[in-house]
């Protein structure tokens, strides 16, 4: 390239700012083009002339170095929207230690120090803090497994996010209702990052979420015989003994099962056979007691043995641990359970809970009563469970006589 005089172009202009291009006569590796714009540092409120050359080949015709000039442009202008100071060469406008040059890595342990941080002020609970360290261990592994760990997280798109959550979810056997919540705490990070300005958009907005508005299997209620197998395989496997210790409580007492997954051996008071749940884990935040049966007193006391009382009793493999399970941890089991012995698909662990409430309604249990133990603020919510009963029972004809 060769020009008769040097010459400055204006090429862009966005907000306040003016990008032109330096074309000097002979262009040499010492003396080449270069874009240029004044930037108001936001720390001393001066303004500097920056120059950058990187990103233009000063061999090249004219026109060739006009466009790779624009394409610079582009790039300055996505940096600097994104809070980016080419005076200090880091990003303004949060005191977050990431910034859209972090790795995905840097931005996940970040992101969970924050999140460590909110729990020591109570802004979040331990247990929220345990669902999201367990979803980033597992998205690390499967970064690491695709050779992702160096990755800007403003390249993630929602292809990513799909093939990371349905790996996973079939490496795990999550069901829907786990893949869901995995989704939207993946989202929650995203979002953050968002907020930082590291990444232009929340990619898992646009990813896939499982449909369970019309998976009626949720609430399939359970047929006698089905229960009556289902007790007498879990009874007789010692492989599953915890599962079977889990399953009684489901289906008597009706913890939840991500509950079940919080109960530490010091929550047990054996000699007043009480089961007591603080507010942090239970699914509403409200205290709760339950009266342990003799059937489900002995099976913990066995399940136990001489674990620690700050041991989580359910922990996976039939041995209390120190460290809680993953929330997901009985959801696992069942569906190693069920496909050890071929149970269909349509029997799920969560709707034991659901079957001990349709068989309490139909022996004559008022709904009233078996919403409070299910912990229901409203008894509606409890109907809705066993609905899909309802509306399969053969309908009576009134007894009265007044006609």
């Amino acid at each position: 390239m060769n020009i008769k005089k040097k010459q400055t172009f204006l090429i862009h202009i966005w907000n306040d700012y003016e990008f032109k291009i330096y074309l000097p006569v002979k262009p040499t590796a010492n003396n080449r083009p270069y874009l240029s714009y004044y930037f108001i540092n936001p720390d001393t409120n001066e303004s500097k002339l920056i120059k950058k050359s990187k990103g233009i080949d000063f061999k090249a015709p004219v026109k060739e170095i006009k466009k790779q000039a624009n394409k610079v442009v582009k790039e300055i202008i996505k940096q600097l929207t994104d809070g980016y100071n080419p005076i200090t060469d880091n990003y303004c406008g949060t005191d977050a230690d990431i910034n859209p040059k972090s790795t995905i890595v840097e931005c996940i342990d970040y992101w969970l120090a924050e999140r460590k941080k909110q729990v020591e002020i109570k802004v979040i609970g331990e247990k929220a803090l345990k669902g999201n360290t367990y979803l980033m261990d597992y998205f690390k592994d499967w970064l690491k497994l695709n050779k992702y760990l160096f990755r800007k997280p403003n390249t993630f798109t929602k292809i990513d996010i799909n093939r990371f959550l349905q790996a996973t979810a079939h490496k795990r056997n999550w069901g829907k209702v786990s893949y869901n919540t995995y989704r939207t705490d993946l989202g929650t990070f995203f979002i953050y990052l968002n907020t930082l300005k590291i990444t232009p958009d929340n990619p898992v907005k646009h990813s896939d979420k499982k449909n369970t508005v019309n998976d009626s299997s949720r609430f399939v209620i359970y047929e006698e015989d089905e229960l009556k197998n289902v007790v007498n395989l879990l009874a007789n496997d010692a492989i599953f003994f915890e599962l079977y210790v889990a399953a009684k409580i489901l289906f008597f007492l009706n913890v939840r099962p991500v509950e079940i997954t919080r109960i530490q051996v010091k929550d047990i008071d054996f000699e007043k056979k009480i089961l007591t749940l603080s507010p942090d884990k239970t699914k509403n935040g409200n205290e709760a007691k339950w009266l342990l049966t003799d059937d489900i007193e002995a099976l913990l006391k066995d399940l136990i043995k001489d674990a620690p009382d700050d041991y989580f009793v359910f922990a996976g493999w039939n041995n209390p641990k120190p460290i809680q399970a993953s929330k997901d941890l009985l959801g696992q089991r069942w569906r190693a359970f069920r496909k050890k012995y071929d149970i269909s698909s349509h029997l799920k662990f969560y709707a034991l809970k659901h079957s001990s409430d349709w068989y309490d309604l139909e022996s004559g249990v008022s709904i009233q009563t078996i919403s409070e133990r299910n912990r229901h603020a409203n008894p509606n919510v409890t109907v809705a469970y066993v609905k899909e009963r309802l509306n399969k029972n053969i309908i009576k004809a009134s007894t009265s006589k007044k006609f």
